[in-house]
């Protein structure tokens, strides 16, 4: 019997490399691997059908659903990551603790992303800071035009505004024009000795623990087994 081909659309990672290199061969099937950044996979998918499996945005597969989509999630997961850290603030924006983001210009690549939901369901849930109460200013990372893979749907007069034509959030957020960024990275034109950032490769991250133990400032720390939630101040 003839194996099936199916298109495959992924980033990769520990978790799929196996598949992508042939370790690990589905019975029955043979796949054709694309390897991509998620934001390019997800829009493809989203916007042309292009691949018959691939690696989806949660947010993104909701609203789809929500609006006809024949789409169906398998349950697996490729990316596995907390987003509690992903937001990144000017060291003079005076953002201390959550409440401080109140007013705030908050920069963000597309609304409806998974990262910036999860981020903004913890804000408001944990820390009483509800989306309406930030000013979102909406673009490409590095580049720029980005938009919502789908029309938003939001309030009346709701906070959300898109970069000036020809801006991006890396330039905002480093010129002050943005006091702070939610995205699932900065970027490589983010300048990191300037902007003083550290960035950790969630996909190679072990979790071994051994920049806890190596850093003389105790400035990281590692919870194993926790789901507790606070705030740290650099």
């Amino acid at each position: 019997m003839a194996r099936l081909k199916l298109s495959f659309a992924t980033r990769i990672n520990e978790r799929v490399r196996p598949l992508v290199d042939g370790t690990v061969r589905p019975d029955g099937i043979d796949l054709v691997p694309t390897i991509a950044h998620p934001g390019e996979t997800f829009w493809r998918q989203l916007r042309f059908g292009d691949f018959d499996i691939s690696e989806m945005s949660l947010s993104s597969f909701l609203i789809a659903k929500s609006r006809g989509s024949d789409l169906v999630a398998i349950p697996a997961f490729p990316s596995r990551r907390f987003f509690h850290i992903e937001l990144d603030a000017r060291a003079d924006a005076g953002i201390d603790r959550p409440a401080a983001l109140t007013g705030k210009r908050i920069g963000v690549p597309e609304y409806q992303m998974s990262a910036a939901m999860w981020a903004r369901g913890m804000l408001q849930d944990l820390y009483g800071v509800r989306p309406q109460d930030m000013r979102w200013r909406q673009g490409g990372l590095e580049q720029t035009g980005r938009k919502d893979k789908f029309p938003l749907n939001l309030p009346t007069g709701f906070p959300l505004e898109a970069l000036a034509p020809g801006d991006t959030l890396n330039a905002a957020l480093a010129e002050g024009r943005i006091d702070a960024l939610f995205s699932a990275q900065l970027g490589d034109d983010f300048d990191l000795e300037q902007n003083s950032a550290i960035l950790k490769d969630e996909d190679r991250c072990i979790r071994c623990a051994l920049c806890v133990a190596r850093c003389p400032a105790d400035a990281i720390s590692m919870e194993r087994v926790s789901f507790r939630t606070e705030w740290r101040n650099p």
